[in-house]
């Protein structure tokens, strides 16, 4: 459900949690992002950044400008006025590269103890390795959130024809291939970089999604690739094709198209 009024979290002293509700949903996300455009566009004195996740927005404000209380506030009086969804949002469709199973999340995987984690997924939805690439890479995903590292998101399956069921590592991992894609519950996440981990390895992928000094041109005036509110699709490729994006990546052209969400039936 989504929260009326919305609540509020005291983060220490220059941060402010937002709770609008606690469904995971794409109208859930849209309304976060609303309400996050609203806050912007009303020009807050000391507003340094916004985080949206799925449910939340962490406000981060500079504490010798406006009090906590000040911020809250206003908050509440963009809220009272109506957070609108508008009837079609902009949308960007990115198509991702995957190398499903691939060597290096295996190897991780049986480093820590565990067989390849594509191989658990199959065995816990009693499927093949093979169904759950193709389960995982029929359907659009939807970015609710960027966060934790460079380059990293979580994405969840839109309107999927068939939900893998996944469990999560008994001891965490202590490091996760860079590039990795994983999977928690119906959440997709990317590890830009390698890090600790807990959930189930999917594969990896050879292209950046972030570049700070723009060795890829595409980077040139925006050194992230994927954005809250973009949508994913992940494309199954094998490994000559995955050393040949991998090289060439400075080169490589990403497939972006514009589209448009239509909210109307959500």
């Amino acid at each position: 459900m989504i929260y009326d009024p919305p609540k509020f979290l005291i983060g220490g002293d220059s941060f402010i949690t937002i709770e609008l509700g606690d469904e995971g949903s794409l109208r859930m996300n849209l309304y976060v992002l609303s309400m996050e455009r609203m806050i912007w566009n009303s020009k807050i004195e000391g507003l340094i950044d916004t985080t949206s996740l799925r449910t939340t927005i962490m406000i981060h404000y500079d504490p010798f400008i406006v009090r906590a209380d000040q911020i809250i506030e206003q908050i509440r009086s963009i809220s009272s006025e109506g957070i609108t969804i508008s009837p079609k949002i902009p949308s960007r469709i990115i198509y991702l590269p995957v190398y499903y199973d691939d060597p290096w999340t295996r190897e991780c995987a049986m480093q820590h103890g565990v067989k390849p984690n594509v191989e658990i997924i199959a065995k816990d939805n009693d499927i093949t390795p093979e169904e759950v690439i193709e389960i995982h890479s029929q359907p659009t995903y939807f970015v609710s959130y960027t966060s934790f590292m460079y380059g990293s998101f979580g994405a969840f399956p839109i309107n999927p024809v068939t939900n893998l069921g996944t469990s999560k590592y008994k001891t965490p991992r202590k490091w996760t291939p860079a590039g990795s894609l994983g999977i928690g519950g119906n959440t997709t996440a990317f590890y830009s970089v390698s890090s600790p981990g807990g959930i189930m390895m999917l594969g990896n992928i050879p292209v950046r999604t972030f570049d700070l000094d723009a060795r890829n041109l595409f980077f040139k005036d925006n050194p992230l690739l994927i954005n809250p509110g973009d949508q994913l699709r992940f494309i199954p490729i094998e490994k000559d094709e995955y050393d040949y994006i991998k090289k060439h990546r400075n080169e490589y052209q990403y497939k972006i198209e514009e589209s448009l969400i239509e909210t109307e039936h959500l």
